[in-house]
């Protein structure tokens, strides 16, 4: 159970680009430096969850939770995936709405838009190999 938490928890925070560099980072982490599933395993799982509506990078995290832990893998994967990115999209629409129209703030949030720009390319080129 810890090591769900610690996974999802870092995947949650660290994840930015959408479901594909989600998915392509917990591919990363799952199946090559923890070995907790096949590759083949991980990639039927990527077919089912497109086959169900909803946040696939999201669904991946519960099926992987619930794989490796039942039930309470299952809620301790969803829970530390989609936390982070509530807090973090909460404190982001904070200081849009307060600090938004400075000019300042025009530079940072491109700088913003190049690193994940940068971190989608380099997810989607990993999962692209596979």
């Amino acid at each position: 159970m810890k090591e769900i938490v610690k996974i999802f928890l870092k995947l949650g925070i660290t994840a930015f680009g959408g479901p594909a560099a989600h998915i392509a980072m917990m591919e990363d982490e799952i199946v090559r430096r923890r070995g907790w599933i096949t590759h083949e395993h991980f990639l039927d799982l990527l077919g089912a969850t497109n086959l169900i509506p909803g946040p696939n990078s999201t669904e991946m995290a519960i099926h992987i939770g619930y794989i490796r832990a039942g039930w309470k893998g299952l809620i301790l994967a969803g829970l530390c995936f989609i936390s982070p990115a509530v807090l973090i999209t909460l404190i982001l629409a904070y200081l849009y709405r307060t600090f938004g129209s400075l000019p300042q703030a025009g530079s940072f949030t491109l700088g913003i838009r190049a690193g994940i720009i940068a971190v989608i390319l380099a997810a989607m080129f990993r999962l692209w190999q596979s």
